[in-house]
């Protein structure tokens, strides 16, 4: 078989490599966080993750940019940390940027190492994470559990399955945070995906409600010095999104359940964020995309990424 899994210890937590021998392709994933941190392309001596440095521990990770986090049970911003669900309100305890909670509460847990498997075609890591509420702002238990795969064609996928263990329903968004970089920047690459609308943010980077029509990248757009940070409806005929440089091709897959993108592009233009989200920013309160998880449903999204050389 062409893959190996090899788990390994790094600071507290864990780091599994999955490497294939044939390709020399292999990617990390993280225990702590679940997170995609390298993808990494041997022949080329080229990673296209933007991972993090955790040598040395977690670190200063939100303030990096929350690189490749899992967000869960909401992402991007919950307006002042507040919502109503069953006319009960609450306030979340987690990291606030600004006045505004950010990126869920599950983007540093430690994950059980459930499974892995290596098949003729690809390699497996299941993780989970059985949340029991202890965040007074979110207090409804529910397991997550995350499944990534790594193909010989270099496509990984990753399946969240989310579980209520709670006894009522509870509100739920669930989205993905990676930062991919095809070269030295950016601003030589081409985007294209086809949507139904861009959001409409206020200053603090909350949606309106209102929606503006915007084509773009519907033909492919080159980024050159466009700075980004907008969310859209994916057009859920054509939901694929593709980067691409003069080197590589990255496209992003995701299903249905994830009907919004979020790009992001930080100042320093080395990578850009391209974020698979089941709502918008602010859902629990605006209500775009978001999910009532009745007690014991299962709910299950999957996203893909699959890059190739030219």
């Amino acid at each position: 078989m062409s893959f190996s899994i090899d788990i390994q210890p790094i600071s507290t937590f864990k780091r599994i490599r999955i490497a294939n021998h044939e390709s020399k392709a292999s990617i990390d994933i993280m225990s702590k966080g679940g997170v995609l941190n390298s993808w990494l392309q041997t022949n080329d001596q080229w990673d296209i993750i933007d991972g993090n440095n955790f040598e040395s521990g977690w670190g200063d990770y939100e303030s990096n940019g929350f690189k490749s986090g899992k967000m869960s049970p909401y992402g991007c911003r919950l307006s002042q940390g507040q919502f109503t669900h069953l006319s009960q309100s609450y306030k979340i305890e987690k990291f606030y940027l600004g006045a505004h909670a950010l990126h869920g509460i599950l983007y540093d847990v430690e994950y059980d190492i459930v499974e892995t498997k290596i098949q003729e075609n690809s390699a497996d890591v299941i993780l989970e994470h059985r949340y029991q509420g202890t965040d007074k702002g979110f207090p409804f238990a529910y397991t997550i559990r995350l499944h990534w795969i790594f193909f010989t064609n270099n496509k990984i996928s990753i399946e969240t399955t989310i579980t209520n263990q709670s006894k009522t329903s509870i509100p739920m968004m669930d989205g993905w945070h990676p930062y991919f970089k095809l070269g030295k920047t950016i601003n030589d690459c081409t985007l294209q995906f086809i949507n139904k609308g861009i959001l409409v943010y206020n200053n603090e980077l909350i949606p309106t409600g209102e929606m503006l029509t915007n084509t773009m990248f519907d033909k492919g757009s080159g980024i050159e010095d466009t700075q980004l940070d907008s969310g859209y409806i994916v057009d859920a005929a054509f939901p694929k999104c593709i980067l691409e440089n003069e080197k590589y091709t990255l496209t992003i897959e995701p299903s249905p359940a994830y009907p919004y993108l979020q790009l992001y592009t930080p100042d320093h233009r080395g990578s850009i964020a391209i974020e698979n989200l089941s709502g918008a920013p602010n859902c629990f309160n605006n209500k775009m995309g978001l999910h009532i998880l009745q007690p014991q449903e299962v709910w299950k999204l999957e996203t893909s990424y699959q890059l190739t050389s030219k």
